[in-house]
């Protein structure tokens, strides 16, 4: 089964996103900070971790910038989620491979979701 890490510290957009992604056939793992997603990324190795920005502990551009770093982790597509209206301009710098602003659609996710878990 394939697996999506989500990093996000609501916890009602953590549960938000795992409703919009298991019926879709995903195990969904979560983090709360930026630091227990290091540990998840290394240990699960995610098909795709969707990454909020602004997060306690280890931010969002942190934990992208480990990942990118890691031989093991780094063609892990990630999608950076956010409120922030420089989104696009962000998750460029950072290096991510998509991004959606919040708050987005169901479908939006699914659209973008799609364009790296289709992919074998």
């Amino acid at each position: 089964m394939r697996r999506v890490l989500i990093v996000e510290d609501d916890p009602d957009m953590r549960r938000l996103l795992e409703l919009y992604i298991e019926p879709l056939g995903f195990e969904v793992i979560q983090a709360v900070d930026g630091l227990e997603a290091l540990y998840q990324a290394q240990y699960y190795e995610p098909d795709l971790v969707i990454l909020d920005l602004m997060m306690p502990v280890a931010s969002g551009d942190l934990v992208l910038g480990f990942i990118r770093s890691t031989e093991k982790l780094k063609k892990i597509p990630v999608l950076v989620v956010s409120a922030h209206a420089n989104i696009a301009a962000l998750a460029e710098q950072y290096e991510a491979d998509a991004y959606l602003q919040k708050p987005f659609s169901p479908q939006d996710l699914r659209f973008v979701m799609q364009q790296f878990l289709t992919k074998e």
